[in-house]
């Protein structure tokens, strides 16, 4: 009897361990693949068997754990223990992470940051077998492939809400998968500054709780979904810097919770739909380098964007005047639109001839500064006023907007020039030869 009880106390596991073998082996799955030996931070960290992550006295550096495993209680194939908590956030994270299956024993992960490393590989489909999650964030790292559709299997069997994916700054190929519109808790979903391709699918619509989707810095091409308006939670858009093409839907005008739109740097052509101008709390809209061609005096409803402080559709093919309800954005401090919209400018300095200064924006119509994305810009004399407030494309800021539009628009002016005579040297203009 002696003999089989020390048989027994020695075939026990060294260790009494804290945490169910599988989400264990995941972890240790990670550190093998990520060069766990060189992390910054990987205290406590034992892939041999000498520790638990679940212990409180040995605990694994950026690893969190509920309801830790009694072996004496439990048994060996407890199955409690789970890891609740993955925070390896700047940690020089290095290697693939596409071979990674163990993440889909992570049933009761809520919370996933690995973001700032140099993690490379594509995600791996195991990933959609998480069902308590609610953040994943990976962004900033060198992450290739594609997405795998198994994203918008997350959760599907638990009870926790996703509510934010942030991906950005990786090398991600391929296009958004449609799946993702299934994870209807997102609140952040940000994906841009990728490779990625293709049309932004008509199922993100189904995100009407999202309130910030970022795919912009990528290749996306198509047209924006005509259902964009049910995304009614929205507060920042950004689909910039794509190849995307066809109008702005009218149904954008049921984002009355925007606060940013910035499509800026697409091919979208046709007229700003009348609808934009009942998204009130819009402070922000960048439409600029686009092939807008519609007549701008016609969005009539500008001047419902009374907290506009930024708009800049420069280098569009539009035609027509800014509209007069221009006048009624008291809140405006940023103004970027082409020449041939300013016909204040040319009827207020009447046969004269107005500097040509590109991309140019003065603040309140007293100190110019430069622009964001500055064109051709230059400084100007502080004693030329002409300059000062309305170059190529100059700006009104606040109260003074209504002021200067009224104050122009009042003058009598029976030679104006035109567009180009008037914003351009004698030889552009034709008038001399080169």
């Amino acid at each position: 009897m002696r003999a089989h009880g020390l048989l027994l106390v020695c075939c026990l596991p060294l260790v009494h361990t804290g945490m169910r073998r599988a989400d264990r082996a995941a972890l240790v799955q990670l550190f093998r693949l990520l060069g766990g030996p060189y992390w910054t931070h990987n205290e406590g960290w034992d892939p041999d068997g000498g520790t638990d992550p679940c212990d409180m006295n040995t605990r694994w550096r950026g690893v969190g754990c509920i309801d830790p495993c009694d072996f004496y209680r439990d048994g060996a194939d407890c199955a409690f223990g789970r890891v609740t908590a993955l925070n390896l956030r700047d940690n020089n994270l290095t290697g693939s992470i596409t071979n990674w299956t163990g993440i889909g024993d992570l049933h009761n992960l809520t919370y996933l940051d690995m973001s700032l490393n140099a993690i490379s590989g594509s995600l791996p489909a195991e990933i959609g077998q998480i069902q308590n999650i609610e953040i994943i964030s990976l962004s900033f790292n060198k992450l290739d492939g594609q997405l795998p559709t198994t994203l918008g299997n997350i959760n599907s069997n638990g009870n926790a809400k996703l509510e934010e994916i942030t991906l950005h700054r990786n090398n991600i190929t391929g296009s958004l998968p449609t799946e993702i519109g299934r994870l209807t808790d997102l609140v952040m979903l940000n994906v841009g500054l990728n490779r990625m391709i293709g049309s932004i699918p008509t199922q993100l619509t189904n995100l009407t709780a999202l309130q910030v989707f970022y795919a912009h810095g990528m290749s996306l091409e198509g047209t924006i979904p005509e259902d964009l308006g049910a995304m009614t939670a929205l507060r920042y858009l950004n689909f910039s810097e794509n190849n995307i093409s066809g109008t702005l839907p009218p149904s954008v005008g049921n984002l009355g919770m925007l606060n940013d739109l910035s499509l800026f740097e697409n091919r979208l052509s046709g007229s700003l739909p009348l609808e934009l101008g009942n998204i009130a709390p819009l402070r922000n809209l960048r439409m600029q380098n686009n092939m807008l061609n519609g007549n701008f005096t016609e969005f009539t409803t500008l001047g419902n964007l009374r907290s506009l402080v930024t708009l800049d559709l420069y280098e569009n093919a539009m035609v027509g005047d800014v509209p007069a309800s221009l006048q009624n954005l008291t809140s405006l401090q940023y103004l970027y639109v082409d020449n041939q919209h300013l016909r204040p400018v040319r009827q207020r300095y009447c046969g004269q001839r107005i500097p040509n200064n590109g991309k140019y924006n003065c603040a309140c119509g007293h100190t110019p500064i430069e622009t964001q994305r500055p064109v051709h810009f230059s400084r100007l004399p502080l004693s030329v006023r002409v300059a000062q407030l309305m170059a190529s494309a100059n700006a009104w800021a606040g109260i003074i907007v209504r002021h200067d539009y009224v104050q122009m628009t009042s003058m009598v002016c029976e030679n104006m020039h035109d567009t180009n005579f008037a914003f351009n040297s004698l030889q552009v203009s034709g008038v001399y030869p080169d």
